[in-house]
């Protein structure tokens, strides 16, 4: 996993927008996958910024989503669209469709399976949280041992749906944002030890074919 130091999500920006448009000027079938919080106007900006690149061969969707009606106030798919994420030739898949909660987990399931199998290059957009998690997965829940691409489970903030460990390591690569102070320690611990990600699932990152995290954590 590469370190890069940054106060602004920039760099970020500059490495998805550089990578996404070689891939898909190259003709090749390029799948995104985007995490929600502070990453959505991150994700918007680089939306923007491919206004005149070829986007027919390109999937998007969500690492992680939190379950509910379609359009609730806290979907992530939601805030991307409320903040003017567009994409309009590339294929977007919405999570959530109104189904109970095991059918939309399924279905994403077997679209990213079928998204996976299409592509000929495949980058997520992750962050991680003061707790130490990523993509969705808390430490000690049902999602730190889920097998397939995707699982749901109840926690104690959202009722969750998310890619597993499995569908993390399948990306060819991963460029994570953790900005911030309260972040500091995760990052730390991420850097120096050796951890099992169900205990601290952001040490999946360290898994990935192409990892590459920026940080505002500095080493002194």
């Amino acid at each position: 996993m590469d370190y890069t130091y940054t106060q602004t999500p920039q760099p970020v920006i500059d490495h998805l927008v550089e990578t996404l448009t070689r891939h898909l000027r190259a003709g090749e079938h390029v799948l995104w996958l985007i995490s929600g919080g502070s990453n959505i106007l991150t994700a918007v900006a680089v939306a923007r910024a491919l206004k005149n690149v070829p986007t027919d061969n390109l999937a998007v969707s969500l690492v992680d989503e939190r379950y509910g009606e379609v359009g609730h106030s806290n979907e992530n798919w939601q805030q991307l669209l409320d903040q003017g994420f567009s994409l309009p030739s590339a294929t977007l898949y919405r999570p959530l469709t109104g189904k109970p909660r095991h059918d939309t987990t399924i279905a994403f399931d077997q679209w990213l399976g079928d998204q996976f199998g299409q592509a000929d290059y495949s980058i997520g957009l992750l962050g991680i949280g003061a707790d130490g998690h990523t993509s969705g997965i808390k430490a000690d829940s049902q999602a730190a041992t889920a097998e397939g691409w995707v699982t749901d489970y109840t926690w104690d903030d959202y009722e969750r749906i998310t890619t597993t460990f499995d569908a993390l390591k399948r990306l060819d690569e991963v460029v994570t944002a953790a900005i911030g102070s309260d972040k500091a320690p995760v990052i730390r611990s991420l850097l120096h030890h050796d951890t099992d990600p169900s205990k601290q699932p952001a040490q999946v990152l360290k898994l990935v074919k192409k990892s590459t995290l920026y940080t505002d954590y500095k080493e002194v």
